[in-house]
């Protein structure tokens, strides 16, 4: 028999005890939560934007090379991100079933980070093999095994959606500053070091080793300063197997509407994220231009993140996803009609940031209530495996957008070695920073229209709540 539900009501205050599924939860323990992204985010960031420029610009591996080891490395990622999540779902320890895998990876994960930028000058096929092999030890087994857990997490702190969004909303605002400090601040900091060291490579290893020191010492404190609360699947004596899992969430139309969504923001977040360098040094005339552009960008998302607790409330997170991807097309358009203006470029990027922070802002909160759905209507729950789903949808949008990329640049003769691109090279730029994006903007707005669970979400708590006294999912 499972315990009885501490639900009692919406809107209650629930106390932040360890056994209250529907806690409130402290501020420490959501700032020490959404700190850990950044710690992650520096990383991802690092291995899905600047790697490549790494590889190309640094070390001279050709990017058609980096995107077919790119490629064929998403392949293994997939597999990972699905045992990850089958092991996260069966794991019982002191510590949850999330928690304890950030505190086993924590420092592999910041080897490994140094470890990519450490390329030995042992011959193009030798340095491809290390990429190769460094990259998914990294991504596949690494970065899988400490990011899934933290997803998961994130999930399993309370089952109040206010707690939940609030939460997401924090982390997200948190996650963009992370990645606005590594994509606008890492290069300069970089071309710092390397100018006083004189040499280029080292200048990226030791700048990435302070990443990696700084992120420990965050997850570190995520892992002691956080509770698992919602036990709800433990509590359940029916095993899933992983293939009825699979299943399940097929079957799940608000997974598979997150899901969509988040393969392709991956897509949009690759694009801008690694095409932006190239097109300020080489479309733009001045490589600098990457931090205003980002910054104008980005800080703009955190303004809007932060404001969505009282903006979903009102409009709901289907109306404001749809809006920001009316905004997006309509500064991506902007920006077609003069692509050499720095001044346009900056106010797209503006417009850019407004719209995506609507989907950004809820990107983990949406597959917790597809969760919650899922329970409701099959009464099975799936949390691990829900999370490591949507990590290879991004997994897979990430790894199949840098290698078609890396192939594009290379079909199109792009040379990281030459001070000046081809026509062919620099139109290959432009079409790709343009046009991609804004077919980005039109797909999300075209899921995201599909997405009704606003308006049910009450009541399917409530109803849940009443299964779950009565000793049933």
């Amino acid at each position: 028999m499972r315990k009885k539900s501490n639900y009692t009501g919406f809107g209650e205050k629930h106390l932040a005890n360890e056994n209250d599924e529907y806690a409130k939860i402290s501020w420490k323990e959501k700032l020490s939560f959404c700190f850990g992204d950044p710690a992650l985010t520096i990383v991802y960031t690092l291995t899905t934007t600047l790697l490549i420029y790494f590889y190309t610009n640094v070390i001279g591996i050709s990017a058609g090379i980096v995107g077919i080891v790119m490629l064929l490395s998403r392949i293994f990622d997939g597999f990972s991100d699905f045992i990850m999540g089958m092991i996260i779902d069966r794991t019982h320890s002191k510590y949850g079933k999330a928690r304890i895998w950030i505190l086993r990876l924590v420092v592999p994960y910041a080897v490994m980070a140094v470890l990519l930028f450490t390329v030995p000058p042992i011959g193009v096929a030798g340095q491809t093999i290390y990429i190769f092999l460094t990259y998914n030890l990294m991504n596949t087994v690494i970065y899988t095994g400490i990011s899934q857990p933290f997803h998961t997490l994130g999930s399993n702190m309370t089952r109040d959606r206010s707690e939940r969004e609030t939460i997401c909303n924090i982390r997200m605002a948190l996650s963009i500053t992370g990645s606005m400090i590594i994509t606008a601040l890492t290069l300069p900091l970089i071309n710092q070091v390397a100018a006083v060291i004189g040499h280029e490579q080292a200048a990226w290893i030791l700048v990435t080793a302070l990443y990696a020191i700084i992120s420990i010492l965050i997850l570190l404190n995520t892992f002691s300063s956080t509770r698992e609360r919602v036990r709800v699947s433990e509590q359940s004596e029916e095993k899933v197997s992983a293939a009825d899992a699979l299943k399940l969430l097929v079957k799940n139309r608000y997974f598979l509407i997150s899901l969509g969504l988040m393969l392709f923001y991956t897509v949009y977040q690759i694009i801008i994220g690694t095409d932006l360098t190239y097109y300020c040094q080489y479309i733009l005339g001045d490589v600098d231009l990457v931090m205003p552009i980002s910054l104008a960008e980005k800080i703009p998302m955190i303004f809007v993140i932060l404001c969505l607790p009282f903006l979903i409330p009102r409009f709901g997170k289907r109306n404001l996803i749809v809006g920001g991807c009316i905004m997006g097309i309509m500064g991506q358009l902007l920006f077609i009609n003069n692509p050499a203006s720095i001044p346009l470029a900056v106010i797209t990027a503006v417009m850019r940031g407004v719209g995506m922070s609507s989907f950004y802002g809820v990107s983990f909160s949406l597959p917790s209530d597809a969760i919650e759905y899922g329970q409701w209507k099959t009464g099975t729950r799936i949390e691990g495996l829900m999370f490591a789903s949507m990590s290879v949808g991004q997994k897979f949008g990430s790894g199949i957008t840098s290698a078609v990329l890396g192939m594009y640049f290379a079909r199109a003769g792009y040379d990281g070695t030459a001070a000046v691109q081809s026509a062919a090279a620099n139109a290959a730029i432009s079409n790709v920073y343009l046009f991609v994006p804004l077919a980005v903007w039109i797909i999300m707005l075209v899921i995201a229209c599909f997405y009704s669970l606003d308006k049910d979400y009450g009541k399917m708590m409530s109803e849940l709540a009443q299964r779950e006294a009565r000793g049933t999912l």
